[in-house]
């Protein structure tokens, strides 16, 4: 069975290949933005890895937050985080990302969260965007 690290690498690297999205902002691995980096930026996570119904079927849940600087009035940038947001569900709904001890299907567009103000660092805002994965483990 693929470990959640290498589901997160797989997606970060279809995040961090495409031209448009690395000029709007910087693609992290991991479920927080380090500390010091700066917006916008997203963050790659896989959540709730569980067996499904049958034999080698699992599941999961990929989560990228966008992050973005409040408006000088201190509210959510939300154009930003809709035009990020966008480029990401283009990018991954329905692709399919390669793993080395499974067979992905393509990712299912799920709901999307936000913006939500960020309780980690101060004057920004977030929004999440959730993909559904389902892949047969070979091991």
């Amino acid at each position: 069975m693929p470990k959640v690290s290498e589901i997160n690498t797989a997606v970060f690297r279809l995040l961090e290949e495409d031209e448009t999205l690395a000029v709007m902002c910087t693609v992290f691995k991991g479920a927080k933005r380090p500390a010091r980096a700066k917006n916008p930026s997203i963050t790659v996570d896989t959540k709730r890895l569980e067996p499904g119904e049958g034999e080698g079927i699992w599941m999961c849940d990929v989560t990228v937050t966008a992050y973005a600087d409040n408006l000088s009035n201190g509210t959510a940038d939300q154009g930003k985080l809709e035009d990020i947001s966008a480029r990401v569900k283009e990018i991954l709904a329905d692709r399919e990302i390669e793993l080395e001890n499974g067979k992905a299907l393509p990712l299912i567009e799920g709901e999307s969260h936000g913006p939500e103000w960020s309780s980690y660092h101060e004057n920004e805002a977030m929004q999440e965007n959730i993909f559904g994965l389902v892949f047969v483990s070979f091991k």
